[in-house]
């Protein structure tokens, strides 16, 4: 984003970035953005044998167990999710991801099959509805047989927490981008936050693209082309799952980009759509939301109040 300072780092199998209004985030902002990246991964990175979801959700049923603060509040957005979508964004899917191939961070996942195809096998989530919270001493029990996978709602989570907690301590206006999950203070005098919207999964800032103005809230962007692999010559799979089917959407969208009041609400939102394939549209339709999916024929939708004569080209 162009007039902006930037701090930008790699986690969580990303590309993070932290970035001020015309000015670099303060030392105390970037302190505040990189403590709860790492205290995040920490808590929930499923690619990270010491990770305290790791330790908890192993399969085995617990009762009263716990957890810290920070993945609670996860958990809190996930199962969130998982309602306001009527299930299609289970946070029990690891066992599915895994199942497919998604096994490690998506960095050492092969993007394709080398000679003969994989073996893959379907596994079924345990469901959702096997999570129990307890607000009273951020505890939770589980049933046998669940393992999660925070990665439909985690990122956009921790956008809003690193803001939100930003603007609490120290009074700083930023925009949080983790992957393409953002989160923006609004900006005196509604000045707005410039942001290109790019089916490049690289990132790269110079790639072509479309570029909205925000005035704050969330933006995020959900796609079947990023995190995709090869698992034959003639299927692949991409890590939006289907909790009916164990296996990867079948949608048809290629990304879903959708504006809300928050990072959580957008990203729900967007990968929410995908996660229901057929019956997705109906139900982004129903949110109000604004929102721009591009199909898989190519052609492109908008949804909702989405202001078509904002948008303007961006050179490569």
């Amino acid at each position: 984003m162009s007039g902006a300072g930037r701090h930008t780092i790699h986690a969580l199998g990303t590309e993070c970035s932290l970035l001020g209004y015309g000015v670099s985030p303060s030392a105390k902002a970037t302190e505040i953005f990189t403590t709860l990246i790492q205290r995040m991964d920490a808590a929930a990175s499923r690619f990270r044998s010491d990770s305290e979801i790791q330790r908890v959700f192993d399969g085995k049923p617990r009762s009263g167990e716990v957890i810290s603060p920070l993945l609670f509040e996860a958990l809190e957005a996930a199962l969130f999710g998982a309602e306001i979508t009527q299930g299609y964004l289970d946070p029990t899917v690891a066992c599915s991801l895994v199942a497919m191939g998604y096994e490690k961070d998506f960095l050492r996942v092969p993007a394709k099959v080398s000679g003969t195809a994989r073996d893959v096998k379907v596994a079924f989530p345990a469901g959702f509805r096997n999570i129990r919270l307890n607000h009273s001493d951020h505890s939770v029990s589980i049933s046998a047989g669940v393992n999660l996978d925070l990665g439909s709602t985690g990122k956009a989570f921790l956008a809003d927490k690193i803001r939100e907690t930003i603007e609490s301590e120290i009074s700083e206006t930023v925009l949080v981008n983790l992957g393409g999950d953002i989160s923006a203070s609004a900006v005196a005098d509604r000045a707005a936050w410039p942001i290109k919207i790019t089916d490049d999964a690289s990132l790269d800032a110079s790639s072509k693209g479309i570029i909205i103005p925000i005035f704050g809230g969330g933006i995020a962007t959900s796609s079947v082309t990023w995190r995709a692999w090869q698992i034959s010559p003639e299927k692949t799979y991409h890590h939006i799952v289907d909790p009916h089917t164990g296996i990867s959407a079948n949608s048809p969208f290629a990304s879903v980009t959708v504006l809300a009041g928050s990072a959580l609400h957008a990203n729900i939102a967007s990968t929410g759509t995908i996660a229901m394939g057929e019956k997705g549209e109906e139900w982004l339709v129903s949110t109000g939301l604004p929102a721009l999916a591009r199909m898989r024929d190519a052609s492109i939708k908008y949804f909702g109040p989405w202001d078509r004569t904002i948008v303007e080209e961006a050179p490569a």
